[in-house]
């Protein structure tokens, strides 16, 4: 299963809140508030149930299992994976000037979002034909975390790629020359195919490119910033 990024908007009033939908299909809305490194959820129920209205009470259907209302800042996402059944592999925050009314938000969240391409560029040779794929391909890339990667991916045998290098390129690592590969990445052979490759990419380096260009104008061995992906 991709991991996947939990898109977080901060209010106008501080409070922060969000849309996703778990592991069962059920989608959730998320409402919180932080203080002094302490998080208290102050709303969360199923956009997917009807809510009933009694004078000015609103009755939503809550998770039974969210159980856990206040915890360090740090164990948000513990949290959602253990009582709401959807793990997330990081937070990305945004800042809006104007509050939507809940319906309003709830509403602007249930249309399905136009799919924009996402090029993952790499390097590779140009003696193929436009729909081969070279023996060896490479890129840096920057993921949905923000972090600076680089991959190096090659022909082994049988139609079956392999991982031949990856590391963070993060200034502080390129500092200090090291290479650490980034845990996500748990897979060393894939299916060398163009589908191959952007599933490998997307689902351990957490991205989520739609098609690959090959150019052999670039060595991204000698870049110094990322070349593709949140840039």
């Amino acid at each position: 299963m991709q991991p996947s990024i939990l898109h977080v908007q901060r209010q106008p009033d501080g409070t922060y809140r969000t849309v996703f939908r778990n592991q069962h299909g059920r989608k959730l809305f998320l409402m919180f508030a932080e203080s002094n490194g302490r998080i208290r959820v102050t709303l969360c129920f199923y956009t997917d149930r009807e809510y009933c209205i009694s004078g000015e009470a609103k009755y939503y259907a809550e998770p039974k299992k969210l159980k856990t209302r206040e915890m360090p800042s740090d164990k948000l996402l513990e949290v959602i994976a253990a009582e709401l059944d959807k793990s997330f592999a990081g937070i990305e925050y945004s800042t809006t000037d104007t509050a939507l009314p809940l319906a309003d938000y709830l509403l602007q969240h249930a249309v399905q979002p136009i799919r924009r391409y996402r090029f993952l560029i790499m390097a590779g040779s140009d003696e193929r034909r436009a729909d081969e794929l070279p023996d060896s391909v490479c890129t840096m890339l920057k993921n949905k975390l923000h972090r600076t990667v680089f991959l190096e991916l090659g022909l082994y045998a049988d139609g079956k790629g392999v991982v031949r290098c990856c590391y963070y390129c993060d200034r502080k690592y390129r500092q200090d020359d090291r290479r650490v590969t980034p845990p996500s990445l748990v897979s060393c052979f894939f299916p060398y195919t163009w589908q191959g490759i952007l599933e490998l990419v997307n689902r351990e380096l957490i991205c989520d490119f739609t098609h690959i260009i090959i150019t052999g104008d670039i060595d991204p061995k000698h870049c110094n910033s990322p070349i593709c992906g949140n840039i």
